[in-house]
């Protein structure tokens, strides 16, 4: 069994630490580990070249970087059997370079609901390596609470959503915002062990559900990042979609989460959520863009010929 991290923080720093004493921890408890500093690698941004599919899902070398690193991070994660993600937060969320990480390696090319649930054939370079495998997130940033990191482990949740990596733990850190800092953390490196625990465990197991020692207001993925439908009593998981109702019980507030198809059918986190995401993009293809590409093409005149605001870029002036 292999456990393949990745880390979008700077080399050696307070990611690197945390995630190092995740993967002793696994290491420890016989499972295979890999470590991979995001930053070493060779990684553009997405180029938004998608027209109906991105051209990377039949052959990963028909994206127009194809060249860089993505092809052989790619590689790493389809021939491992658990995946750990970390990345510093800049202004409450990941930095930029997770995010490149994301839209490269994973995104519509990786989406294996559809395959895992028989609804079409798995590519070719994908060779049978599509499985939903356990996985741990971790955030780390340096204000004093989570006041300021509070979107780092949701949207660190976004790169796990095509592949159906199922976490099974999280570490939200903060406080800890020098370059070695973690390295005195005794407190958050336990956390951290204690997921290297939680990911080798589910990996040798098979066993998937919930290991971390957070509950939060999510049944799925644990958070506490809760959405208020206004005028209603509804709430949504923007981090699982799922719907649920909100309500207060002995003056606090509660949280009821139907357990039935027609609440959990939309839920990220399974496959079910992914093959009913798959179905409404192939339903508003089919019967919205087709039947009226014509029409789209000869509206679209209007934007497309209005060029006196368009600015270019120094790289593209003629020399």
């Amino acid at each position: 069994m292999k456990l393949v991290a990745f880390s979008a923080g700077k080399p050696k720093g307070n990611c690197e630490i945390f995630v190092k004493e995740a993967l002793m921890a696994a290491e420890a408890k016989g499972v295979e580990v890999e470590f991979i500093r995001l930053p070493d690698c060779d990684l553009h941004n997405c180029r938004s070249c998608v027209q109906g599919q991105c051209p990377a899902s039949k052959d990963p070398t028909k994206c127009p970087y194809g060249k860089d690193d993505a092809i052989w991070l790619m590689e790493k994660f389809l021939d491992s059997d658990g995946y750990i993600v970390a990345a510093p937060a800049y202004s409450l969320s990941p930095n930029s370079l997770l995010f490149a990480f994301r839209d490269r390696v994973f995104g519509p090319k990786m989406d294996v609901g559809m395959v895992l649930t028989g609804k079409r054939p798995a590519p070719e370079w994908a060779k049978g390596r599509f499985k939903a495998r356990p996985g741990g997130l971790i955030g780390v940033g340096g204000a004093g609470t989570e006041h300021w990191t509070s979107l780092n482990v949701p949207n660190l949740f976004t790169t796990t959503f095509s592949a159906q990596t199922e976490i099974v733990d999280t570490l939200n850190v903060y406080g800890v915002a020098d370059k070695f800092a973690a390295a005195i953390e005794d407190e958050w490196l336990a956390k951290a062990h204690k997921l290297g625990e939680n990911v080798a465990d589910a990996m040798l197991t098979g066993d998937h559900r919930w290991r971390g020692e957070q509950e939060g207001s999510c049944p799925f993925c644990h958070q506490n990042l809760i959405q208020v439908v206004p005028g209603t009593t509804d709430v949504i998981c923007p981090i699982c979609g799922i719907l649920g109702t909100i309500k207060i019980e002995d003056g606090k507030v509660a949280f009821d989460w139907p357990d039935d198809e027609e609440h959990r059918k939309d839920n990220r986190l399974e496959l079910r959520g992914k093959v009913t995401h798959m179905l409404e993009i192939v339903d508003i293809v089919e019967n919205k863009y087709k039947p009226n590409l014509d029409l789209i093409m000869e509206k679209a005149k209007k934007w497309h010929e209005y060029t006196a605001c368009e600015q270019t870029p120094p790289s593209k002036m003629k020399k």
